[in-house]
């Protein structure tokens, strides 16, 4: 039988195969800061919110790309401290490789449990890198405290976490 064996084991060696590709994919973490112009009273009103996501720590099937930024403001009509619940319906990622990925969102879901706010925005890459793939991007920050909305101005900040992935498929 070993005469057998080693025959089977050297025509199994001599058969190739189509090398196999990972799908695109990437995974950062990062911070992100939001300002509001005017700050949220508990009075619906017209804001324009200014954000800044920084994705300080990415891991990527394309191994030159390590951190992403965002940055852009939108208006929101209706905003207040009673309902935090709105956001962009995309957005543009600007790669540290010079690439850049656009996404737009199907939809956002906007919660409150155990003390913070989370944001799940689910979409899909419409130009750039990683075209064509899935989205999903989390925001997580903590609860407006109410006093900030009373107080002169308003809320005009808040700071959270920011997950964002990309996989192809």
């Amino acid at each position: 039988f070993s005469g057998w064996y080693q025959r089977v084991a050297k025509g199994l060696s001599m058969i190739t195969t189509a090398p196999a590709h990972a799908a695109d994919s990437v995974t950062c973490t990062g911070t992100s800061d939001l300002s509001y112009s005017p700050g949220l009273t508990f009075t619906p009103q017209t804001v324009t919110i200014t954000e800044t996501d920084t994705y300080s720590s990415c891991v990527s099937s394309d191994p030159t790309l390590t951190s992403g930024y965002i940055s852009g403001s939108f208006r929101v009509a209706g905003l207040s401290c009673a309902d935090v619940s709105a956001g962009p319906d995309g957005y543009r990622v600007d790669w540290n490789n010079g690439q850049r990925s656009s996404f737009g969102f199907n939809e956002v879901e906007a919660t409150i449990t155990g003390g913070v706010q989370q944001y799940v925005g689910t979409g899909t890459v419409v130009s750039g890198e990683f075209a064509g793939d899935t989205t999903v991007f989390t925001w997580v920050y903590a609860l407006i405290n109410p006093l900030d909305c009373l107080a002169p101005g308003g809320l005009t900040s808040q700071s959270g976490t920011v997950i964002g992935d990309i996989t192809g498929i």
